[in-house]
């Protein structure tokens, strides 16, 4: 005869809310980043984010180099400078600066992702943070975070797509015409892949 148990576990798992995360800053960046510019970054993150975690998924799997192999290098990914972190791609390639700027305040001070070896040259005279000579690498240990940011992506997405059918019905008032919207948006989404 076989009994029902119930499985319990009594440690505290991961509560809180990515949705908060991506869309709004931590206290530190309120005073580096502007909440325009953070919103910008914001849509940028969400055409190209899902990449983005693909690529830290890629570059975690690498061994380092031997000339850079250091002590802790088992649990982070390989050392790259911020624009190598980032996939080729036509969209990728029009918003290279803007997803740098991405990689190092979201994906870097935000989210904890990457790491940097060294410090980045602040030029407070010409208002610049040059990180040409640092190298980042992602923390391995953190790449649960992975799924619930793809989660707030989809979101994004689905809103976005059930946004503009819903104009587009109203508009128009023909469903065609909205399920037209839906699958142009979503080819969209698609093409910005590539």
């Amino acid at each position: 005869m076989s009994k029902n148990y119930r499985v319990i576990d009594s440690q505290n798992g991961i509560v809180g809310s990515y949705l908060k995360m991506v869309c709004y800053r931590n206290s530190d960046l309120m005073g580096q980043v502007t909440a325009l510019k953070w919103f910008a970054m914001t849509i940028v993150e969400m055409v190209v984010g899902t990449e983005l975690l693909e690529s830290f998924v890629i570059t975690g799997s690498v061994i380092p180099y031997y000339t850079i192999v250091k002590d802790d290098s088992a649990n982070y990914g390989s050392e790259l400078h911020l624009s190598l972190h980032i996939p080729e791609g036509v969209i990728t390639n029009i918003l290279r600066n803007q997803i740098i700027e991405l990689l190092y305040y979201k994906y870097s001070l935000q989210y904890l992702i990457l790491s940097p070896v060294g410090k980045p040259y602040v030029n407070n005279e010409k208002n610049t943070i040059d990180c040409s000579r640092t190298r980042f690498r992602a923390r391995k240990d953190i790449f649960y975070q992975f799924i619930a940011l793809r989660r707030v992506y989809d979101l994004f997405w689905l809103v976005f797509n059930v946004t503009v059918d819903l104009i587009v019905f109203f508009v128009t008032t023909d469903i065609k015409f909205a399920l037209l919207s839906a699958l142009f948006v979503e080819a969209i989404r698609r093409l910005l892949r590539v």
